[in-house]
């Protein structure tokens, strides 16, 4: 039996998810799994990671010894750390934090990394990022001590002039027609990752219940949705606010986190939309797909208010799965395929006032609008297609996936 081994420090937030599911297509690949990451990090939920603790043929390999907790591990300690798995192939869950582990390899001809190197980018923001002048001085001041780190340098030349992976995976389409070396992965593990659990909670779907109470009493009203833990990234406090100033009601289907320091005064939000009626958070993690299922499809429009951020966006995905529009900023993969595809629409988010401007429109769209839309593009983001993708990075099968 061959050994895999998937490496992914961090086990916060959607990794544990990607994770989760290259362990769920390994295994029935039939490989023996190893998984290294930080065990002492605290996480808000271990859902996922606690599946895999308990599946056989899978082994967690704790990084917390090493600096950073993994992150910074160096080429000596990975490549013993290679050796104790005796793996045949090693998948780097998020392949940018590990950029001078990459470079080490340059031009190495004896005591290389061993067995197949799959490499999955999740973030090469530096592709939407404009530069002035006198930022582009500041960047070429400073590169000759950190060219070893540098996203820049090692997309854009490391990557075309060195054989650093058998299989360069990025998540971002643009980004891909753009760089030959990399290979297009769909971005639909969340939906991947439930089809494997099956894991029905039927005890949560109270929430449904509350929540159809909820909507009764506020159906004269628009409703906002967030999914997931609070964020400041994802602009949780953003979109309560834009609640308030609307009149909407507030729905929240996740946990919040207290210890985040806000633009706005989430405390104060809270309490005013909570006194109106018009708050509804589970303050629970919930897991169960038909009770995930009826939050979504509570609203019949999606607003994500997110804070400089270029990358992708699973809540995004998971409610054009729904066939739910979507109002965002403008930047990165997310504006992207919003424009490109009419997924709903965007505001800019460097103007104070597009996003109420953009909402005052959006709202008054018919979401049938962009039906046939996310469906076409949703056809490319399917699981289907994702596992496709994964099985052909971890065998060298050829299969054809369909790319937008």
């Amino acid at each position: 039996m061959a050994n895999a081994l998937i490496y992914s420090p961090g086990f916060d937030g959607h990794r544990q998810v990607y994770v989760f599911v290259m362990a769920s297509v390994l295994k029935e690949l039939g490989f023996n799994i190893y998984i290294a990451g930080n065990t002492k990090q605290i996480i808000t939920n271990s859902f996922y990671i606690d599946k895999l603790k308990d599946s056989r043929g899978i082994t967690i390999l704790d990084t917390s010894n090493y600096a950073q907790g993994g992150l910074d591990i160096t080429p000596e300690e990975f490549a013993e750390l290679q050796n104790v798995c005796k793996t045949d192939l090693t998948v780097f869950a998020f392949a940018d934090h590990h950029i001078s582990l990459f470079i080490s390899q340059i031009n190495k001809k004896q005591n290389r990394f061993r067995g197949r190197i799959v490499g999955i980018f999740m973030q090469p923001f530096h592709f939407y990022q404009k530069t002035g002048f006198y930022d582009k001085l500041r960047y070429f001041k400073h590169l000759p001590s950190r060219w070893r780190k540098d996203d820049k340098i090692f997309y854009n030349y490391f990557l075309k002039l060195f054989f650093l992976f058998d299989v360069a995976l990025c998540i971002d389409e643009k980004f891909v027609a753009h760089h030959q070396k990399f290979t297009w992965l769909p971005d639909v593990f969340q939906q991947y990752a439930e089809l494997i659990v099956k894991d029905e909670k039927s005890e949560q779907r109270i929430w449904s219940e509350r929540l159809n109470e909820f909507k009764e009493k506020n159906k004269d009203k628009f409703c906002f949705f967030y999914f997931g833990t609070a964020q400041f990234r994802r602009g949780y406090d953003i979109l309560l606010n834009l609640c308030q100033e609307e009149g909407g009601c507030f729905i929240h289907c996740g946990l919040r986190d207290n210890n985040v320091q806000y633009s706005y005064d989430t405390n104060h939000l809270r309490a005013s939309l909570g006194k109106d009626k018009r708050l509804f958070e589970t303050d629970l993690y919930i897991a169960d797909p038909a009770t995930i299922e009826y939050f979504f499809k509570s609203v019949n429009h999606l607003v994500l208010p997110y804070r400089k951020y270029y990358g992708s966006s699973g809540v995004m995905l998971q409610a054009l799965d729904y066939g739910i529009p979507v109002l965002a900023p403008d930047t990165g993969i997310i504006g992207h395929r919003i424009k490109k595809y009419g997924l709903g629409i965007t505001y800019d988010d460097k103007d104070a006032s597009s996003l109420n401007s953009q909402f005052e429109y959006f709202k008054e769209l018919n979401p049938k609008t962009f039906e046939d839309n996310i469906k076409i593009y949703m056809n490319y983001q399917s699981t289907e297609q994702l596992k496709v993708v994964l099985i052909n990075a971890f065998t060298g099968a050829e299969k054809p996936v369909r790319i937008p």
